[in-house]
């Protein structure tokens, strides 16, 4: 009973669980994004209007969406995590913003979820990827 008991007080496999879940959410996310086609990709990119960006959206769109499926396959593994969660905080950071402006509501789903993952990206680049990562840290 005492291994079943220490199994649950381990931090890291929590980490590792999350990891591999939110991972896959991010690169649902951009694959999502590329399904959709220009328009998609063109009101993904359309974020970066919020600080200023208004030129080219589609481009901005495929840049933010590689920036989730690649970002998310590195969250995923561990492997330079706190860059990652620093790249991924800044787009999820600009979607929550887009989400403010648009709607400013603070029970709109979309600005709950890029809120809700916002603060997960940005505990995790405190905490770090645990001890079952590429990083091992």
């Amino acid at each position: 009973m005492k291994n079943v008991a220490s199994f649950w007080e381990k931090e890291n496999f929590g980490k590792l669980f999350i990891r591999l879940v939110i991972g896959l959410f991010f690169i649902a996310f951009g694959i999502r994004y590329f399904a959709g086609g220009m328009l998609s990709l063109q009101a993904f990119g359309a974020i970066f209007s919020t600080i200023g960006i208004t030129f080219w959206p589609g481009v901005w769109g495929v840049f933010s969406s590689v920036i989730l499926i690649l970002s998310g396959m590195c969250f995923l593994i561990g492997f330079f995590f706190r860059t990652n969660c620093i790249l991924l905080s800044l787009v999820f950071f600009l979607k929550l913003l887009m989400a403010w402006s648009s709607s400013k509501n603070f029970f709109d789903v979309e600005f709950l979820l890029n809120a809700s993952l916002a603060v997960l990206l940005f505990s995790f680049l405190f905490m770090g990827a645990g001890r079952f990562s590429s990083d091992g840290k």
